[in-house]
Formats: structure tokens, sequence, C-alpha cells
């Protein structure tokens, strides 16, 4: 629970800085310079993530279950990232062309920005050792240390009259190269690294790759329409739509950085606490984001127009369509934590690939036409698949009920005993 607390802390601060930087972007980029920041930000975190190889659900997960074996698991990694940082390079180097084919200046930034795909992987490792140590001020302050130091680079360049497109993206650079360093300097500190278990380290990569399709496809899920957007509409729609996208998924990040924090903690809970854990966590991240969805619905609008200006009013109306799913896939980001807990991290990956698939089909037979009011309506069918194929699945794993995981009073009252009361036999801190 304090790691909850600390976590919407840091989660409602590094709101705040992402919402500096949009409103720089909007206001001095345009919705054509946004939407080229936006794309090639979200394509080149898409590659980073693919090839990341699920290091951080891996750790946070056989750290916190087997701590004695840290050292070489971090060992192990650090060797295994190497080849695929400089594949995830080569893979974004191609695609840019690919994506931005009418976008010259797009393309040439592209090139250099593609480097960064090693940044998103090392902050992936970042976050599996953080984790891993039940670290969760370290990990927070990893999190919200990003999009910080990005605003005050945003605000630096403002200040100098230089933002631009490449200002923008080399900003999120270097934010992140230094965020990975304080990382890996906090995670490793009292750590001497061993010598790579080779069998220790195929376990933990097995578990990563099975778990890391999740990551991927829910990440695909909420930016795949971002990035293929370009190829049917215009740079300016894009714009639009990218802001109508960052804010519904506002709730989703928030209980995502929450849903990092479910998996260690559950995973090493021997006393059969986890998985009231992890249906308390699912309800309450319910609430939050319901609550947090209807006020964005019916204040949207003259908010868009107050914080983007008022070009960007016409967003509400793909906002108000991707909000209801926006809130179903927090609460699946919840939900498939507690599988990887259970150790079925596979189970999660099946669930939004099916999402992903949702995702790219509902796009390419309905973007070219209804443009990003289809769009909309796909990702919210997209995250509705998710939350429905997760939800069963953890009813399945776990042998409860799925009535069990419909929140009512009597069963939150019991979840809390479940959390309170330590089992017959044992001692120590509640």
């Amino acid at each position: 629970m304090r790691a909850g607390a600390i976590t919407y802390t840091c989660s409602a601060l590094s709101l705040s800085a992402n919402l500096i930087t949009g409103i720089l972007a909007a206001r001095l980029l345009g919705p054509e310079g946004r939407g080229i920041v936006i794309a090639l930000a979200s394509g080149v975190q898409l590659c980073g993530f693919l090839f990341a190889a699920g290091v951080a659900q891996s750790l946070s997960y056989y750290a916190a279950r087997e701590p004695q074996r840290t050292p070489q698991l971090v060992a192990g990694w650090l060797v295994m990232l190497l080849p695929l940082s400089a594949l995830a390079v080569v893979v974004t180097e191609l695609l840019v062309p690919v994506i931005f084919a009418s976008e010259s200046q797009a393309i040439a930034i592209g090139r250099w920005f593609a480097l960064a795909a090693v940044l998103v992987i090392g902050l992936e490792l970042v976050y599996g050792i953080l984790l891993g140590r039940h670290d969760y001020v370290g990990f927070n302050l990893v999190r919200v240390g990003q999009p910080a130091l990005t605003a005050l680079g945003y605000l630096a360049l403002w200040r100098l009259e230089r933002l631009s497109v490449a200002g923008a993206l080399a900003s999120l650079a270097v934010a992140t190269a230094l965020v990975v360093a304080f990382g890996l300097t906090r995670g490793l500190r009292g750590t001497r690294l061993a010598r790579p278990d080779v069998a220790v380290a195929a376990r933990s990569l097995w578990y990563g790759v099975r778990a890391q399709g999740s990551t991927v496809a829910a990440n695909l899920s909420a930016r795949l329409d971002v990035a293929v957007l370009p190829a049917f509409v215009s740079a300016a729609a894009v714009g639009l739509y990218s802001v109508a996208t960052n804010v519904s998924l506002i709730v989703y990040q928030v209980a995502s950085t929450f849903a990092a924090v479910v998996l260690p903690a559950a995973a090493a809970d021997q006393a059969g606490r986890a998985r009231a854990k992890v249906v308390l966590s699912a309800w309450a991240t319910l609430s939050v984001c319901g609550l947090a969805a209807l006020a964005l619905a019916i204040v949207g609008e003259p908010l868009l127009g107050l914080v983007y200006g008022d070009a960007f009013r016409p967003a509400i109306e793909p906002l108000r369509l991707l909000l209801p799913g926006a809130v179903l896939f927090a609460v699946a980001s919840i939900v498939a934590s507690g599988l990887g807990a259970e150790g079925r991290p596979f189970a999660a990956t099946l669930a939004h690939v099916l999402g992903a698939i949702v995702m790219a089909v509902g796009l390419a037979l309905f973007a070219p036409s209804g443009g990003t009011t289809a769009a909309a309506l796909v990702s919210t069918a997209s995250y509705a698949t998710v939350f429905s194929v997760v939800l069963w699945w953890y009813a399945r794993v776990t042998a409860l009920p799925a009535a069990e995981l419909v929140p009512t009073p009597r069963r939150l009252r019991a979840r809390l005993r479940a959390l309170t009361t330590l089992p017959a036999g044992t001692s120590g801190r509640r």
C-alpha cells in the first residue's frame, strides 16, 4: 500500500511533466511538428520494447523470488542485451523510411534518433533491477525523472528559442540516458556481479520472452494507431489524434506503473496473499481510473482548448471514444501482472496479442475511410478484448469463480482480511 501511494504520487508528477512537454510541443511545433515527434518516439519505443526480451518482467519476478541469484541474473542479462540492442537499432533504421515515406524531415531526424532504441532497452533493464530489489522509491524516481528532465530540456530550448522537432527528440534521448545511468548506479549499489550461469540465464530469458509479448503487444495496442495513421491521414490530423490518445491513456499510464509494482510484490508473497493483492489492486484501479475518465469526458473539450490551444479542441471527439477502452486497458494491466506473478506470463501475452490483432486488422479495414474516428473506435475495441481475455484467464489460472472478481462490499472486506491476517504458524510483521 505504501509502494502504491508512492507510485501514484510519482505518476501524478510524471503526468505534470508530460503536460508541460505536450503544451510546448503543441504550441511551438504545431500539429504537424508534434505529429512527427510523437510518431518517431512511438516507433523507437516499440522497437526498444520488442528487443528488450522481457528483461524488466523477468528480473522483477526472479530477483523477487530468488534474491540470492540477482548478481548472476543481472550479469547474464547484460551479456544477452548487447546483440539485441544492436539489432534494435538496425530494425529501427530500416523502418523509418517505410513509415515516413513522404516526410523527408522525419526520415532525416529518424536516422540518428534510431540509436535511442538502446536507451529504451537500458531503461527496461533498470526497471527490472530496481523492482527485483523492491526498491520502489528508486523505480519511481527513474519513472518521474525521464519526463521531468525532458520537460526541463523543452523549457531550456524554448527560452533559447531553439525548440524544434530535432531538439525535442534530443531532449528525450538525453533525459533517458541520464535516468538509465542513475538507475544502474542505484540498482547495482552493493551488488557484485557474478559470472553468468547459462542455466539461470536461459530460464530467465524464457520467462522474459513469454512475458515480453505482453509488454510489446500492450504498447503496440496503445501506440500502433498513432504510428500507422500517418499512412492514411495528414500530419495535422495525427497531431490532433495524438493529443486525444495521450490524454485518454493518462489513466492507463498511471495503472501500468502500479502494475509493475504489483508483479514483484505478489511474486514474493509466500503467505498466500498474492491473489488478494492482485484483485484489490484491480478494483482500486477500476474505481480511480473510471472516475478520472468520467471527469475527462465531461470537461475535456475546454481543457484541450485551455492547455493545447483552440486548434486542438476537435480532439475531443476521438478522446471520448477512447476513454472507456482506456479504463478497461488499465484494469487489464493489473490482472496481467497477477498472471505474471503466478508464473504464467504467456497467458497475459496471448491476451495482448489478441488485442493487437484486433487493432491491426481494424485499422487496416476502417482507418483509410474513417480516419481518426475509426481509429478511436478500433482502439477501444482492442482494449476491451484484452480486458475480457486477461480476466477470464486469471480466473482460470487461479481457480477463482468469475463472480469473485466482481467487486462488492462483502468481497472487499474479505480481501482486506486476507491481506491483514497472517496464516497459522507464521510470525513477524504484517
